[in-house]
């Protein structure tokens, strides 16, 4: 089964465009102010206008208000919206765009996919107390396996992952794609583009 690559974390025009040209299957942007790679829906909108439609667009959003996401969406022209923050069900139910859902796994803690959310794939990442993401802290494999074996929904390994890591990551979790952002940078909010390349090349290595 082919890799679902998403490139999360981009923050300039120049950066979406070169990442475009290594056709990943997603792209991420970080709507919330807390981020060093937060941008602005109105500047994305003008650095994805040319993308092609077979690279998705995804924003990272906290704790926002469904309407305050649908309206970002909106202005920023995103397909996705991945909620990484203590958001309710109750709060985006019958919500008019593709939603994916960010749970943060606690090492050597099994957990299960949350019942209550219709989303379209749940999102795996590594818990931190420091910051709901983008840590480059390990996700703890045997935890996103058991996670990947309880889901319905596809589900994406986030957190830590590397150039280095990521082959071994995904014959341990099997899951249905992967997300980097910190893992691929130059220094925070500037990626690596030759690092972004191998990252692609080796999700979809045979």
């Amino acid at each position: 089964m082919k890799c679902f690559v998403k490139i999360c974390g981009l923050t300039s025009e120049a950066e979406v465009e070169a990442v475009a040209a290594l056709s990943p299957d997603a792209i991420g942007f970080v709507f919330w102010p807390g981020s060093r790679r937060f941008v602005h829906a109105d500047d994305v909108a003008v650095w994805t206008r040319d993308l092609p439609p077979t690279i998705k667009k995804v924003g990272v959003f906290v704790d926002s208000e469904a309407l305050d996401v649908l309206r970002t969406m909106e202005l920023a022209n995103l397909d996705i919206a991945q909620l990484h923050g203590s958001e309710q069900p109750a709060d985006f139910l019958n919500f008019p765009r593709p939603l994916w859902r960010a749970v943060r796994l606690a090492p050597h803690h099994p957990a299960v996919p949350p019942d209550r959310w219709s989303v379209e794939a749940f999102l795996v990442d590594a818990y931190s107390p420091k910051a709901p993401g983008g840590t480059g802290q390990l996700t703890d494999w045997t935890a996103a396996r058991h996670f990947v074996t309880h889901s319905l929904k596809p589900v994406i390994l986030a957190g830590g992952l590397t150039p280095e890591n990521v082959r071994e990551a995904l014959k341990n979790v099997h899951p249905w794609g992967a997300d980097v952002s910190s893992g691929v940078e130059a220094e925070p909010g500037r990626k690596d583009m030759e690092k972004v390349k191998r990252f692609i090349e080796q999700c979809r290595a045979e």
